[in-house]
């Protein structure tokens, strides 16, 4: 199974960091954001990650990824976006990148501006075991939860709704931007574009996708690892802060 590493935001909220540096390269606890996601990745023994950035920012990507050692076979595409205003949005950049890396099979679709530490490999199971599959992070706050993604689920851990930034989430559990899908979702990401739905976020597709085939849950608890958005200043400094104490 490859993985889709979604890059070419331009992080504006992150000003002045990220006016020369992407954020998903911004260290973290001395280590650039990438880092935690391609570690994550290869101790799933994930082979390949296709990483999917903008024009302003692919020669940053190409030299870090020349840099990094790692068993993952890391490929760098340019969506060709200089701008905010010319961006593809994360739904048109997955499509860019399934089709430009030829992605046929299974696949996972990670948001690069992630950190966490928790495995990947039980969420593969789950995916082997039951079909596409998110993952979902106790925040442990509903006031956090309403700056998220947040599903509802059956008893069985299927989705059956999703919001995007809910004034009134019914749970703490949201999602995380971490995803395995099966390889006819490939499809679906073409019907969802051709139908003229937002390419804007990944949390929109989920909203639809899972009307259109089954999507399971993976909840991650905070016991089994740390998951942190470089979304804003405050959470950059936040997941600093706690990934050096844990040395």
């Amino acid at each position: 199974m490859e993985c889709v590493v979604l890059c070419a935001g331009f992080a504006t909220r992150m000003h002045p960091l990220t006016l020369a540096t992407p954020k998903h390269l911004l260290p973290v606890a001395d280590r650039p954001v990438l880092d935690y996601v391609i570690e994550r990745l290869a101790a799933a023994g994930v082979p390949r990650a296709v990483l999917v950035t903008n024009q302003t920012f692919a020669d940053a990507f190409e030299t870090w990824a020349a840099r990094h050692v790692s068993p993952v076979r890391l490929d760098v595409i340019d969506d060709g976006a200089t701008s905010n205003e010319t961006r593809l949005g994360s739904i048109g950049d997955l499509k860019f990148a399934l089709d430009q890396a030829d992605i046929r099979d299974d696949f996972l679709v990670v948001n690069g501006d992630n950190v966490f530490t928790f495995a990947l490999t039980p969420v593969l199971d789950t995916f082997r075991q039951r079909g596409s599959t998110i993952v979902l992070y106790d925040v442990g706050s509903k006031k956090e939860a309403a700056k998220m993604g947040v599903p509802t689920c059956d008893a069985d851990g299927r989705v059956i709704g999703f919001r995007e930034k809910p004034a009134d989430p019914s749970t703490t559990l949201i999602s995380v931007g971490i995803y395995a899908f099966e390889a006819k979702v490939r499809q679906l990401v073409d019907r969802y574009l051709e139908q003229r739905f937002s390419p804007d976020t990944t949390g929109g597709f989920i909203e639809w996708l899972y009307e259109q085939t089954p999507v399971y849950t993976h909840v991650t608890r905070p016991g089994e690892g740390l998951w942190f958005d470089i979304g804003s200043h405050e959470q950059y400094e936040a997941a600093s802060a706690q990934l050096r104490s844990r040395g």
